[in-house]
C-alpha cells in the first residue's frame, strides 16, 4: 500500500484512533517516530496503513481413525497463494510448515490447528480434532451389489448400486471412497444407507471402502461391476482352422479378431508337432473390450501316417476274381487310386500294382506299390482223422491248417451230441480245394443191473457185478455197508459209451419186539396166561414164546423168551414173569411218633412181606409205608396190594396228638375256643393257661369246651399264651409246654 501525505487531525482524532484499538479491527499502524510535534491538542504523526490478515484455512474435522490402523497426514484449504502453517497449541508455540501425521495407538482425542499466511500476516487458527476410537467388533452389514434397484433402463448398464444396512446403536453416518478401475479415489459421505455411481461403462469395477463416520472400525471394502448388456455385447469372429498335418506349417493366430476385438490366445502359438485336438482360447483385452466373449477355436493336428494295406495277398489264384481296396487299412484310412487298377487272374505270373493316394491327406509317401502273383488252383488239403467220440465227450478244436499248410476255417460249430460232416474252408489265395471230415458221436447207453434184496442190518453183503446186465464193465463206490441204507455208484471204465448207474441196496434195522401189555406178574391160581405170538409194534412181529404160556400153579419167577419167525429184522427179547402168592395180605400195624412231635410221623408194618401201595386219607398211592408231617387228629390207611393178589385192608383209627397253633375267639362259629381235643379220651389230662408274663389265666381239660380268650369275663389282647398239659401216654404220665396264638 502506499504512504498516505502527512495531515493534521485534532487531537480528539488521535485520541479516537488510540481507543478504537487498530490492532482489533484487523488494521496495523506503523508510526513513524521522526517527527512528533504536539501544539495544543494537535499531534501530527507520519504513519502507513496496511491489508488485513487472510481468513483461516478450510478444515475438516472432526477426523475419525480405528485404534492401530494407518494414518495420514493432515489435511487444509489454504486461500489462493497462502501457505499452512500447523501447531499443536491454540496460541504461540512454534509453527510447522509440514502437516503432522496424527499417532492411532491410543484411544482418544487429539486436537490439532492450522493457520495460514500471506508472507506477511497470518490468519487465526483452526482446530482440527482427531478421534482414535477402539474396535467394538461391529461391521457394516450387508454390504452387497444390488443391481435390482438400478431401475431406469437408461441407468442399467452404466451404473453401480451398492447396499447395506444400519447398524443398530450407531449414527447413520458413513464415509466411504470408491474408486472405478484403480483410478483415482473419490470421497464423500452419505446418511442413508446406499450409493449408487454413475457415468460408467460396460464392464467397469467399482470398489467401495465404507465405514461409520464415527466408528472407522467398521470398514468394509466390496468391487461392484456394470453389467455387460447382453444386447451389444461383443464376440470375436475367428474362422474356423481347418486340419493341419502333423509337422506342418500353421497359420498365426491373429491379436484382433475380423470385427476388431484384440486380445490374447492361449497357447500363443499352434504347436504341430504333438498329433490331436487342441482348443486355443482368444481372451479379449478386459481393458478395451470388457464385456467381449472369449473364442474357443479346436485345431486339429493329422498324424502322417505311413499307406498300409495288410488285406492284399500276396498269390491269388489263377480265374479267381479279386478287387483292389479303396483306401488303405490306416485310421483314418487314406483314398487313392490304382495303377493298374484291376486284377487279372488268367495268366500266370506276378505282376506291381500302385496306389496313389488322393491329395490333401497326411501320408508318409505319395505312393504305395506291391506285387501279387498268380498261381495254379490244384491243392486238396489233408487232415488226421479224428476217432469216434461217446455223447458229450469233449472235441479238441479242429487244426486250422492242414497237413500241406493250407490255412483256412471249419463249419459247422463242433457238436458233441451227433455225428456230423465238416467242411473245410481255405483262406483266399491259397488256391485250395474245400475237404470235409465226419467224426462219429456215439450215444452212451445206461448200464443195468438186477436188484439187491432188502436186508437185516448186519446181514452179510454179496459182492455188487463187475460187469453190467448189458456188458458194460465197471466199478462200484463207496465201499458196501450192511449196518444202513447206501446208494452205490457204477463208474464204466474208460473206452465205452456209458452213463453212470446207482443201485440202492435197502438195510433194515434190527427191531425189538414190544410186548408192553403183557403182566410182569400173574396172581397164583388165577389161570394159566397164554402168551400173545405177535408184538405190538406196528408193523407186528410174529415169532414164538419158550415156555408157550404161565402156568398159574407154580409160584416164583420165570423168564420168557420170544423167537421171531423169519424174514423179520427183529432180535429175540425175554420177558421175566412172576407168580404171586394169593391172599397173603390179612393186616397191618402202625406206628405213631409221640404226642405233640416236632413231626408227626405215622409208620405202616404190612403182615405178609411184598411190595405195597399206601394212601392217608384217601389220597394219593405212594410206596413208601411213612407218612411225614401229618396233622393232628384221627386218620385212615389204607395198604394196597398193586397186583391184586391180596384184597386192600383200611384202618381209621390213627390218632395223631398235638395241638392247634391259634384260635379266633370272634363269634362266627368257627374255631372260637382252644382246647386239645386229640387227648379227649384221657380223662385224667388238665390244661393250664398263662399269660406271656406268666400269670396262670384258667385251667381247662380236653372233654370240655375250651378256652374263649377271656379273663374275669372280660376278652384278653390278640397276643402269644402259654400252657402247661398233663397228660399219659402209653401208661406213662407225661407233661407238655408250648404255646399258641389268640387272634381278634
Amino acid at each position: 500500500m502506499k504512504k498516505n501525505t502527512k495531515s493534521f487531525y485534532f487531537l480528539f482524532l488521535v485520541v479516537f484512533f488510540l481507543n478504537t484499538n487498530l490492532y482489533a479491527n484487523n488494521f496495523t499502524e506503523r508510526y513513524d517516530r521522526s517527527c512528533y510535534v504536539l501544539i495544543d491538542f494537535i499531534c501530527f504523526t507520519d504513519f502507513e496503513i496496511l491489508a488485513p490478515p487472510p481468513p483461516p484455512p478450510t478444515v475438516n474435522s472432526p477426523i475419525y481413525y480405528c485404534q492401530n490402523s494407518p494414518a495420514s497426514p493432515l489435511t487444509a484449504t489454504p486461500s489462493a497463494g497462502n501457505t499452512l502453517r500447523w501447531y499443536t497449541t491454540p496460541t504461540g508455540g512454534t509453527f510447522s510448515t509440514t502437516a503432522p501425521t496424527p499417532s492411532t495407538a491410543t484411544v482418544g482425542s487429539t486436537s490439532y490447528y492450522v493457520s495460514e499466511t500471506d508472507g506477511v500476516t497470518e490468519s487465526s487458527r483452526v482446530q482440527i480434532v482427531v478421534n482414535v476410537v477402539a474396535d467394538n467388533g461391529s461391521s457394516i452389514i450387508g454390504l452387497t451389489c444390488d443391481p435390482t434397484q438400478i431401475t431406469a433402463p437408461s441407468t442399467r448398464y452404466n451404473a453401480v448400486f451398492f447396499d447395506w444396512t444400519n447398524t443398530i446403536g450407531l449414527p447413520n453416518q458413513y464415509t466411504y471412497f470408491y474408486t472405478v478401475d484403480g483410478g483415482t479415489p473419490v470421497n464423500g459421505t452419505t446418511g442413508p444407507t446406499n450409493l449408487q455411481v454413475t457415468g460408467l461403462t460396460p464392464g467397469q469395477a467399482v470398489t467401495l471402502t465404507v465405514w461409520h463416520t464415527t466408528y472407522p472400525c467398521d470398514r468394509s471394502v466390496i468391487t461392484c461391476t456394470v453389467p455387460c448388456d447382453p444386447a451389444t455385447t461383443p464376440v470375436p469372429n475367428f474362422a474356423p482352422i481347418a486340419s493341419i498335418c502333423q509337422g506342418g506349417t500353421a497359420p498365426v493366430l491373429q491379436p484382433t479378431s475380423p470385427n476388431g476385438i484384440s486380445g490374447t490366445w492361449s497357447p500363443a502359438v499352434i504347436n504341430t508337432t504333438t498329433p490331436g485336438t487342441t482348443n486355443y482360447v482368444f481372451t479379449p483385452n478386459p481393458a478395451a473390450h470388457p464385456c467381449a466373449t472369449t473364442q474357443t477355436l479346436p485345431v486339429t493336428i493329422s498324424p502322417t501316417v505311413t499307406m498300409s494295406f495288410t488285406s492284399i495277398p500276396a498269390t491269388v489264384c489263377q480265374g479267381a476274381t479279386y478287387n483292389l481296396p479303396t483306401s488303405s487299412n490306416n485310421t483314418p484310412p487314406v483314398t487313392g487310386t490304382w495303377s493298374p487298377s484291376t486284377v487279372s487272374t488268367a495268366t500266370l505270373g506276378s505282376t506291381n500294382y500302385t496306389f496313389t493316394a488322393n491329395p490333401g491327406q497326411c501320408t508318409s509317401a505319395p505312393n504305395y506299390t506291391t506285387t501279387i502273383t498268380v498261381i495254379p488252383n490244384n491243392v486238396t488239403p489233408t487232415f488226421t482223422a479224428v476217432g469216434p467220440i461217446c455223447s458229450g465227450d469233449v472235441i479238441a478244436p479242429l487244426p486250422t491248417t492242414s497237413n500241406e499248410g493250407i490255412t483256412g476255417t471249419w463249419t459247422p460249430a463242433l457238436n458233441n451230441t451227433t455225428t456230423t460232416n465238416y467242411t473245410f474252408t481255405p483262406n483266399p489265395g491259397q488256391c485250395a480245394l474245400s475237404t470235409t471230415m465226419t467224426i462219429t458221436v456215439n450215444n452212451k447207453v445206461t448200464p443195468t443191473f438186477t436188484a439187491v434184496a432188502p436186508i437185516c442190518s448186519g446181514d452179510a453183503l454179496s459182492p455188487l457185478p463187475t460187469t453190467s446186465n448189458n456188458s458194460i464193465s465197471g466199478t462200484w463206490s463207496p465201499v458196501l455197508d450192511n449196518t444202513k441204507t447206501t446208494t452205490y455208484t457204477f463208474t464204466p471204465n474208460t473206452g465205452q459209451c456209458a452213463n453212470l448207474a446207482s443201485l440202492t441196496i435197502i438195510v433194515n434195522p434190527i427191531i425189538e419186539p414190544d410186548f408192553k401189555s403183557v403182566p410182569p406178574v400173574v396172581c397164583e391160581g388165577a389161570g394159566d396166561y397164554i402168551l400173545p405170538t405177535s408184538s405190538e409194534n406196528n408193523p407186528s412181529i410174529t415169532g414164538t414164546w419158550s415156555p408157550s404160556f404161565v402156568d398159574s400153579g407154580i409160584t416164583g419167577t420165570l423168564n420168557y423168551t420170544f423167537t421171531p419167525d423169519a424174514g423179520f429184522c427183529a432180535s429175540t427179547v425175554s420177558i421175566p414173569i412172576t407168580v404171586k402168592p394169593s391172599n397173603t395180605l390179612v393186616d397191618f400195624q402202625w406206628t405213631v411218633t409221640e404226642a405233640f412231635a416236632e413231626n408227626q410221623i405215622i409208620t405202616i408194618n404190612a403182615s405178609a412181606p411184598g411190595d405195597y401201595l399206601y394212601q392217608l386219607d384217601f389220597g394219593p398211592l405212594q410206596s413208601s409205608p411213612v407218612f411225614e408231617r401229618v396233622s393232628y387228629g384221627l386218620h385212615s390207611v389204607t395198604v394196597v396190594d398193586p397186583d391184586g393178589c391180596s384184597a386192600s385192608i383200611t384202618k381209621s383209627d390213627i390218632l395223631v396228638v398235638n395241638f392247634p397253633r391259634y384260635f379266633t375267639p370272634n363269634g362266627d362259629g368257627y374255631n372260637d375256643t382252644w382246647n386239645i381235643e386229640t387227648l379227649k379220651d384221657d380223662l385224667t389230662a388238665k390244661i393250664r393257661i398263662f399269660d406271656r408274663y406268666g400269670k396262670f389265666l384258667v385251667e381247662i381239660k380236653p372233654t370240655g369246651n375250651g378256652w374263649n380268650g377271656m379273663y374275669n369275663n372280660n376278652p384278653l389282647p390278640a397276643t402269644d399264651y402259654w400252657f402247661v398239659i398233663d397228660y399219659i401216654e402209653d401208661s406213662t404220665a407225661k407233661t407238655f409246654r408250648s404255646h399258641f396264638s389268640l387272634k381278634r
